[in-house]
């Protein structure tokens, strides 16, 4: 069997800078590296390889990612093929897995793996397009991965919404792993010297079988038709001056003021007039269990206070959704519901993306299809949009509808230092919204939703799962807590966590980490705050020893009020928080605990809405 391993070279971010004047970041000089997530696939394709098998790099890119798949022959891997054409250029999600499944096919049956997303984009949606132009089953975010004996067998322990769960799977099938599966390989300059440029082939469309016009820009449905800096949004007063209690006592001053105005109730839900087709988004509201997912009430009131003119269908696979699940849906704005009747753990999200193809191919004036960008959600949107060959926008944090027709979606680009506006000329799009852009509306509904029923589709169920382990944090549950306190690197580590266990007692306050606190194993995946993880609106959120990307902070878009500790002045947090305090965070801690507790205590809690 060989072993194939997408790779993708990146621009190290952290050399990026934005062109005010053209609107874009300056690429110019910067140097690109392989995706860290895919050294982890590598490593771990070198060590599932068994005697008389390959291990074949694909890598789809410009002339200046040739070095890179050199390092990945240096490293170990016995062949890479550079798909390096003019032709390729332009290439979005869906093209870029069409082209990468098309070389994958020349190798015949194949293990595929991946990372879970790569720095640069972070769509996630790649490996799940894959599958689905390949016709088998995906596995994401696998942390384990153990083969049995007869080579083809897979056993995985894999990341989950709230933890990690075992899955089996049979080969042929794509496999991306993530953080913490493995440490990243570093190649030897003696080794890189040795291996020149042997084993590496440059491809162009018609050496995997494709013509011009089925790859790059002509293939791709989606186009970003906009690019712009991230606008502050909160005040971004920051306490910099005198001593610590000083600073400390300042900033209390001003969280108390903020504290005691409670915002504006919510506006009602608008309506459309009439129902019409073409106006109308399927949103995916069932998890892999075939529950109600948590994200699905938020979801759809998002979407309607988006797209005034719009409605949304509530699409469930699996068993009938509960009274009290319906009414939820139906008072969060959810105009209809379609139930796709399949027995709990009887389906994967393979079989949820043909259920929902065969719903999109008997509704095609659907204007999109969005799915929780959880790894159940994405592996439905990528596999969906290889089944019909559509456009999809992958955590999307706003649509708005155009004048002339069609949406419009924005995303954070970049590595989260820009906004993205998309549009795509397929129909319907698919779009993957992180939990929390909206609080569900509560509006009163006198029944909840009828459900259209589908016939019961065919069910392969090529992954078998195991029973969900959670995995908990200290402090309350998140969709509870008035007080979140999040957690950077500058935490120093998991001892720094547990050191807060008092702060978090005398707040009443849970915690949650940036996604590289995730990725290092201090938080399990669950309690990770941004873009690819949850979005929160508590009363007050305390962040500490946090770089403040765009892709944590606009976790915070719906949070009250806004505190930053970070001992670096020029701490980028600072420009995105509603009050700063520069100072070491123990010390901040010292003076904030017990004032800080008396003041929350004091104002009460508030009705964010």
């Amino acid at each position: 069997m060989e072993l194939a391993v997408l790779a993708k070279a990146v621009p190290l971010s952290e050399q990026l800078r934005y062109d005010t004047a053209r609107r874009s970041m300056r690429r110019d000089g910067v140097a690109l590296v392989l995706n860290p997530f895919d050294q982890r696939a590598l490593r771990v394709a070198l060590e599932l390889r068994r005697p008389g098998e390959r291990v074949t790099v694909i890598a789809l890119g410009p002339a200046a990612a040739r070095p890179l798949l050199r390092e990945a022959r240096a490293l170990g891997a016995d062949r890479a093929l550079h798909l390096c054409d003019d032709a390729f250029a332009g290439s979005d999600v869906l093209a870029t897995a069409f082209t990468l499944s098309a070389a994958v096919r020349s190798l015949g049956d194949a293990l595929v793996l991946a990372g879970a997303r790569s720095t640069d984009s972070d769509t996630g949606l790649v490996a799940p397009a894959v599958a689905g132009f390949l016709g088998v089953p995906v596995v994401t975010g696998a942390r384990t991965i153990r083969r049995g004996a007869d080579g083809t067998t897979l056993s995985l322990d894999r990341d989950t919404a709230r933890g990690h769960a075992s899955a089996v799977v049979r080969a042929p099938a794509v496999v991306s792993v993530g953080e913490k599966i493995a440490k990243p390989l570093h190649v030897e300059e003696a080794a890189f010297a040795r291996i020149g440029d042997a084993g590496v082939e440059t491809l162009a469309p018609g050496s995997i079988g494709l013509s011009a016009g089925e790859v790059g820009s002509f293939a791709s449905p989606t186009t970003v038709t906009s690019i712009a800096e991230v606008a502050p949004r909160r005040r971004g007063q920051r306490f910099d001056v005198g001593t610590v209690p000083a600073r400390a006592a300042a900033a209390l001053a001003v969280l108390g003021e903020m504290l005691a105005v409670a915002p504006p109730p919510p506006s009602p839900l608008p309506w459309p007039a009439a129902y019409d087709p073409s106006l109308e988004i399927a949103l995916l509201a069932s998890d892999e269990g075939g529950r109600v997912a948590p994200a699905a009430a938020g979801l759809t009131t998002h979407l309607r206070r988006s797209l005034p003119g719009y409605s949304v269908t509530a699409v469930v696979v699996g068993p009938e959704p509960s009274a009290a699940e319906s009414r939820s849906l139906a008072s969060a704005g959810a105009r209809s519901g379609h139930l796709i009747p399949v027995a709990a753990g009887e389906f994967d999200a393979g079989d949820a993306a043909h259920a929902v193809a065969a719903f999109v191919g008997r509704h095609p004036q659907l204007a999109a299809v969005v799915t929780p960008a959880s790894p159940f959600g994405r592996e439905v949107a990528g596999q969906l949009a290889a089944a019909r060959r559509l456009g999809t926008v992958a955590d999307a944090i706003g649509v708005a509808s155009l004048a002339e027709g069609g949406l419009e979606w924005t995303k954070p680009s970049f590595g989260g230092r820009t906004i993205a506006g998309i549009r795509c000329r397929s129909t319907p799009t698919i779009a993957t919204m992180a939990d929390g852009l909206a609080a569900p509306a509560t509006e009163p509904r006198d029944d909840g939703l009828r459900w259209d029923r589908a016939p019961a589709p065919s069910t392969v169920r090529a992954v078998a799962g195991g029973e969900e382990v959670l995995e908990e944090a200290p402090g309350p549950a998140l969709e509870s807590a008035e007080v979140v306190v999040a957690v950077g690197m500058g935490i120093g580590g998991p001892e720094g966590i547990d050191r807060l266990r008092p702060v978090l007692e005398s707040w009443g306050a849970a915690v949650v980490g940036t996604r590289r606190v995730v990725d290092a194993g201090w938080l399990p995946g669950h309690r990770q705050l941004g873009l690819t993880g949850r979005w929160l609106a508590p009363r007050l959120a305390v962040l500490l020893g946090v770089r403040g990307s765009i892709n944590h902070m606009i976790g915070w878009q719906r949070a009250g009020t806004v505190l930053a500790v970070n001992r670096d002045p020029e701490a980028e947090v600072f420009r995105a928080v509603d009050v700063g305090i520069v100072a070491a965070i123990d010390e901040a801690l010292t003076e904030l605990t017990a004032p800080l507790a008396r003041l929350l205590r004091r104002s009460g809690p508030a009705d964010l809405g």
